[in-house]
């Protein structure tokens, strides 16, 4: 009986590592990571950098890649007005305050640098997306780690939300 038990109990553990283990590589192909948040930003920088209207039209609406997992990146101009998002655009960041009490475009504005990436944590709702559907945020807020930089008259970020 204890043999039958044992083996039950076996079967059942690799069972459950199993499920796991596949719910935690679905999570890892849905959400973005570090990696992929940066590599997206450099794109986008490289873009902004050659043709600001046309790069935050490709934002906005998500296209050329610029909405890939829940990744996305966005911009705004010196003045805190969201340039370039693909939910925000055209409204005045400059007084967002985030659920933790971080002042996200204050900080990026002042803090922004053209040679170097500067990060920056705070609570976020992560934007869900599906095929031909327009992205929507989540009703549940979680950390979220967003990279920026200063690319002319504004500071472009991509952030992640790490794995917890």
């Amino acid at each position: 009986m204890r043999k039958i038990i044992k083996t039950r109990s076996m079967v059942l553990i690799l069972f459950c590592l199993a499920f796991f283990s596949s719910f935690a590589k679905e999570k890892a192909n849905t959400f973005g990571n570090e990696k992929e948040a940066k590599q997206m930003l450099e794109r986008a920088i490289r873009i902004v950098e050659s043709n600001p209207t046309v790069a935050f039209a490709m934002i906005n609406v998500g296209q050329g890649g610029f909405h890939v997992k829940d990744l996305y990146p966005f911009c705004v101009n010196n003045k805190g007005i969201m340039v370039a998002h693909p939910t925000l655009a055209g409204t005045d960041m400059s007084n967002f305050v985030s659920s933790d009490g971080v002042k996200v475009a204050q900080i990026m504005l002042q803090n922004a640098k053209t040679e170097t990436f500067s990060k920056i944590s705070y609570k976020l709702s992560r934007i869900v997306s599906t095929p031909n559907v327009l992205p929507v945020p989540s009703e549940k807020e979680s950390k979220k780690i967003s990279f920026y930089k200063k690319v002319g008259n504004f500071v472009c970020a991509t952030g992640f939300h790490p794995l917890s």
